[in-house]
């Protein structure tokens, strides 16, 4: 019992939970404007804030049991500054770096959209992507389960996911891209 609540389970089970979560929240951040889920757009926009957020803080939890962490040490500045780890140097530097960016967009996203103004909010927003592939490289690269099979499961299928999910909304975008151009020209 008490090895399933030891340290080196909760930080390997909250970096999980932080990533399945943050995939979670890119993947309806993707679908959310999707002409075929119009009518469902409030609800996917409630869950993908909400995802972003427990993900953040599941990723906080995380970062905390490192720091408590009595087999690998880390310092506070070694998990909140880049490429100062003694462990990992370049993994840990790309997770700390992942949830900056995932922070930066939360925050804009639900503190600061209307002061930054679309535009510039939109242009933040799109930190999610390299913020997702850094945690992914993060998790593959460091992570001490990530050469079991259903951990490469889970890394290669949300991979898959993200992709058809970006092709299938850049696909949507330049639907609605044309069809809004036929109809300026038709005035």
């Amino acid at each position: 019992m008490t090895e399933l609540f030891s340290s080196w389970t909760l930080i390997r089970t909250s970096g999980f939970l932080g990533y399945y979560l943050l995939t979670l929240s890119l993947s309806l951040g993707l679908v959310q404007s999707l002409s075929i889920l119009k009518k469902k757009k409030a609800m996917l926009l409630s869950l993908h804030q909400k995802s972003s957020w427990y993900g953040l803080l599941t990723i906080i939890f995380h970062i905390i049991l490192i720091w408590q962490d009595q087999f690998v040490p880390y310092s506070l500045d070694e998990l909140f500054i880049p490429f100062f780890a003694e462990n990992e140097l370049l993994f840990s530097a790309l997770g700390t770096l992942s949830f900056y960016l995932f922070f930066l967009v939360a925050l804009s996203s639900d503190f600061f959209m209307k002061k930054l103004g679309f535009k510039k909010w939109k242009n933040i927003h799109f930190a999610v992507l390299p913020a997702w592939i850094l945690m992914l490289i993060h998790g593959l690269a460091i992570g001490t389960d990530s050469s079991e099979p259903w951990a490469l499961f889970i890394y290669s299928f949300s991979s898959f996911l993200i992709i058809v999910l970006l092709f299938i909304r850049i696909t949507d975008n330049a639907a609605k891209h044309q069809s809004s151009s036929r109809k300026n020209l038709k005035c």
